[in-house]
């Protein structure tokens, strides 16, 4: 048995102790909700009787007034009489109530007679109404003394006999039901409360049972195990670790003993190969030797980097200390100096960017540059970078063509990156387009990726090129006699945004056509 089915079991007994526990509560205090419920209806039914024998009275007193001091006392006798019917309803619809609310045949039988007893009572009350009718109709015909009679024998005395008996019967058996309800709560209570203790004490001992049970078969495999690894630690590696059982613990043994025996095989390889050491220390040196080869290539690499800095900025430098020393070989026309200052100006912002342009990816690689990543709409970022490329495109004579999904594409991203990264494709476009030529950018939501395409027509970039336009100061051979207006940092500096966006970037040029293509990833 494996120790994850020894776990479900053990999990399997404590669930069912506990559900049984559980329910074993839930009946408890269902069963006494019931008799305390039951309890109440038969306190109410006690209650009512009681009040509908006050009623019944001062509904006697109420006649017997009229009879003797006629109908000014009316209005009481109606007050005494709707007291009366109130009280009749009230007990009948308790004894209803109780009727579906017992649950045993013979409980149901007693309270219908309980039922039949206040219809019986009902009727009397009708009775003696009807009656009291025609003891007001005799006093008012001045028949005084029969009026009396008819009192005594058909109201009085009826009220007193009648009518006091089922009062007294309906009292002595909700006093009797009150009893035994009683009783039968205090009964049920001394059962409920052992039934709970003994199924507790059950649920107890079985999972302290089960819980040694499945201790034991946990610490006895890993106390072997512990021994094991102490030998093992000690240099026995010949130990070996028996254990008969067929668990998780058992194939850790056989894998211990595995390793316990390929260390033994490796001791004895290495004993073997210490003849060797000679030949090994010679295969070392060579190592060391080839690992100061991809030094050196290191270095050179670094010294080309900086060449290719020094390169960029001499030509620049050497140009604008030209136009300079133009300036200043005698007078000139103002127009002339303006235009010179201007080249410079032009210069100076062109080496500027390229300063800005290397401090920017060195301070990438060293992990310096913050990115303030948050949700945002690449809609409204790339409308900020086309509101900026429409300038430098009407300059060109180029025209933009955008196509953008109405659907928002929501990334996790920093916009300012994300525009300077639409930016230096879309200069680069429009650097690198025919005049009069279209740029057509589109953007699309295709989950799980935005992406974001970008096509100019014009000289295409050689296959042989096409590998390279993502490193430093790659230019590419320059077609079609174009000057090369551009520091060589700007795709470059794309892709290290783009892949910080956890998307990408890719490049193709063909048939006078060049499509930049950027890709970030939508939000789930």
């Amino acid at each position: 048995m494996s120790i994850l089915a020894k776990i479900i079991a053990f999990q399997a007994v404590v669930a069912f102790m506990l559900l049984s526990t559980a329910g074993a509560t839930y009946f408890a205090i269902e069963r006494i909700d019931y008799y305390f419920d039951r309890s109440r209806l038969a306190r109410a039914q006690m209650d009512t009787v009681i009040r509908l024998s006050a009623h019944m009275n001062r509904y006697s007193e109420n006649i017997a007034e009229m009879l003797l001091l006629g109908r000014t006392e009316l209005d009481d006798f109606y007050v005494a009489r709707g007291s009366l019917e109130d009280s009749l309803d009230r007990l009948t619809d308790l004894i209803e109530e109780e009727i579906g609310f017992v649950r045993s045949a013979t409980e149901k039988e007693a309270e219908r007679e309980e039922l039949v007893r206040v219809e019986a009572m009902r009727e009397l009350y009708e009775s003696i109404d009807l009656t009291a009718q025609r003891l007001m109709f005799l006093r008012d015909a001045g028949r005084q003394e029969e009026a009396v009679e008819l009192f005594r024998d058909e109201i009085e005395d009826r009220m007193d006999e009648e009518l006091e008996k089922y009062i007294s019967a309906a009292i002595e058996g909700e006093t009797r039901e009150l009893n035994l309800i009683q009783t039968q709560t205090n009964r049920l209570e001394q059962q409920l409360t052992l039934l709970v203790i003994v199924i507790c004490l059950a649920a107890l001992a079985v999972s302290l049972i089960a819980g040694a049970i499945l201790a034991r078969t946990l610490t006895r495999p890993i106390r072997a195990l512990i021994s094991g690894a102490q030998a093992i630690g000690d240099g026995d590696l010949a130990y070996r670790i028996s254990y008969d059982q067929k668990d998780e613990f058992s194939d850790l043994a056989d894998q211990f003993n595995v390793t316990a025996a390929q260390l033994e095989a490796q001791r004895r390889q290495l004993l073997e190969v210490q003849s060797g050491l000679e030949t090994e220390i010679g295969r070392r040196t060579s190592q060391l030797e080839d690992a100061n080869g991809r030094l050196k290539k290191l270095d050179e690499m670094r010294m080309l980097f900086l060449a290719d800095i020094g390169h960029e900025l001499r030509t620049p430098l050497t140009v604008l200390r030209g136009e300079a020393e133009i300036v200043l070989r005698g007078d000139k026309p103002v127009e002339e100096y303006r235009e010179t200052l201007g080249r410079i100006v032009v210069l100076t912002q062109q080496m500027g960017r390229l300063i800005e342009d290397l401090l920017f990816l060195s301070r990438a690689e060293v992990g310096a540059i913050r990115f303030e990543m948050e949700p945002l709409v690449l809609q409204d970022v790339l409308d900020v970078a086309l509101a900026e490329a429409r300038v430098l495109a009407a300059e060109a004579g180029v025209l933009l063509h955008a196509e953008i999904d109405e659907t928002p594409c929501e990334v996790e991203g920093d916009a300012e990156r994300l525009i300077q990264a639409f930016l230096i494709v879309l200069d680069n476009a429009v650097k690198y387009s025919d005049r009069g030529a279209s740029v057509n950018i589109t953007l699309s939501c295709a989950r799980p990726d935005a992406v974001v395409s970008v096509q100019n027509s014009g000289p295409e970039i050689p296959a042989s090129d096409l590998p390279f336009v993502f490193h430093r100061f790659y230019r590419g051979h320059q077609t079609e006699k174009r000057i090369a207006v551009g520091s060589g940092l700007g795709l470059p500096i794309a892709k290290w945004i783009a892949d910080t966006h956890s998307g990408g970037i890719c490049l193709k040029s063909a048939d006078h056509e060049t499509i930049v293509t950027l890709r970030f990833p939508l939000i789930a």
